[in-house]
């Protein structure tokens, strides 16, 4: 009796579990995957009688929080630098930093980012910088996505794992190009789940805020200092101006040369 090849019962056995109608091709390898992972997030997940989600909640939710703050300061600079020392204090970092200026008020913005856990006491902190002129605190919960992203990740995983027993099982180089273009195929959505669970997981642990300090300043504070850059920008223009026509002499003096060439020809002709 000639023995069945191997990778044929094995989806023997994978289709004998499938629930969905229809035949099932000889030399197909897709795989019947856990619920959990089909669908997007929440909404394909599995339900209970109710219309809830199956998959239990972690017992602390997972909150994104955001925020902005704008002071009216006597010092940017000082101010800047409170900023930055807090933030270091409170194991946060800064990833952005500009001036900007409209009108009479110039501006300091610093993007912050601090540990969750430190974000209120952050907030609180800053009131000693000045008079605060804006504030905005957003908190976004993304529990049900973080569990969703991680149990289509589980399955997922679980999905490439029986990919790789079959790879190690195939018989022929047909069957491999099969097994690795599927799994090949489930290792980019891994790959494309952890990159989102990445950067939830980061920030959820650490909240971003902006933090802008503002500050009025008098008419003569803002054109004084610009009078004497006009000054000495328009001096170096007239050099260079002077400069390059200096590198355009040849072309100068043949110009003149056919000028006067046309008035001589034009006094003899009359």
């Amino acid at each position: 009796m000639r023995p069945i090849p191997i990778i044929t019962a094995i989806l023997f056995l994978l289709a004998c579990g499938n629930n969905r109608p229809g035949p099932e091709s000889a030399n197909s390898y897709q795989l019947e995957e856990p619920a959990a992972a089909e669908g997007t997030f929440a909404k394909n997940a599995p339900m209970d009688a109710g219309g809830q989600s199956a998959v239990p909640l972690p017992a602390e939710r997972k909150i994104i929080r955001t925020g902005s703050l704008t002071y009216e300061v006597d010092d940017l600079d000082a101010a800047r630098t409170a900023i930055l020392e807090r933030v270091k204090a409170e194991g946060g970092y800064a990833e952005g930093d500009d001036r900007g200026e409209w009108g009479n008020i110039r501006s300091v913005t610093l993007r912050v980012r601090i540990p969750a856990d430190r974000f209120d006491a952050f907030v609180e902190g800053m009131s000693a910088l000045g008079r605060l002129e804006n504030r905005s605190i957003n908190a976004a919960d993304v529990t049900t996505e973080w569990v969703d992203v991680e149990a289509r990740l589980e399955a997922k995983r679980a999905v490439e794992k029986r990919y790789l027993e079959l790879a190690a099982q195939a018989k022929s180089v047909q069957e491999m190009l099969e097994v690795e273009r599927e799994l090949g195929n489930v290792r980019a959505e891994i790959e494309s789940m952890e990159a989102r669970m990445k950067s939830l997981r980061d920030q959820v642990g650490m909240s971003t805020l902006s933090i802008t300090c503002q500050k009025r300043v008098a008419v003569s504070e803002r054109f004084s200092p610009r009078f004497g850059v006009a000054l000495r920008e328009g001096w170096n223009n007239l050099l260079r101006f002077l400069v390059g026509l200096t590198h355009l002499w040849p072309f100068v003096v043949s110009l003149a040369g056919v000028l006067l060439w046309w008035r001589w020809r034009r006094k003899r002709t009359k």
